[in-house]
């Protein structure tokens, strides 16, 4: 049974305003025309049953997904799923990839320009013209997503 909402049409944004690459993403997640949810782990906690529910469907082990170089007083090598979430809970500077989620899709981003793989943008599809023509911006591929 899931816990987070899960809607096509609805981006759930989680991210710490502590965060560099957490910040440059708001902006691209601002720009979409989608619903948008977002939640700042700085400024507001999310449940153990949600973390353990992202890190099951971005397939990772919370290693992968938090950041611990800033740490360097405590050993993370033998941390269990409780040792993560406490850490979590009381340093929101470990999520320095934030992460989207877009209805079955959860994504952990380590560039600014993945989130536009959730919004159905890919210049593959780009025909390349000329320079005082307006730039196609919609995909003109059919059949293909990129994730």
């Amino acid at each position: 049974m899931s816990i987070l909402a899960r809607n096509k049409r609805q981006l759930t944004y989680i991210y710490s305003s502590l965060s560099h690459l957490g910040k440059q993403v708001l902006g691209y997640v601002l720009g979409t025309k989608k619903k948008i949810e977002i939640i700042d782990i700085a400024k507001e906690k999310i449940s153990d049953t949600v973390w353990v529910e992202i890190a099951e469907n971005l397939n990772l082990p919370f290693e992968k997904i938090f950041e611990t170089k800033q740490i360097t007083n405590i050993n993370t090598d033998n941390f269990i799923t409780d040792d993560w979430l406490k850490m979590i809970k009381k340093n929101p500077t470990l999520l320095q990839k934030p992460i989207a989620i877009n209805g079955d899709k959860f994504m952990l981003i380590s560039h600014r320009s993945e989130i536009l793989k959730l919004f159905g943008v890919d210049s593959a599809g780009l025909e390349k013209g000329f320079n005082h023509e307006p730039p196609t911006t919609s995909s003109t591929t059919k059949d293909e997503n990129f994730i």
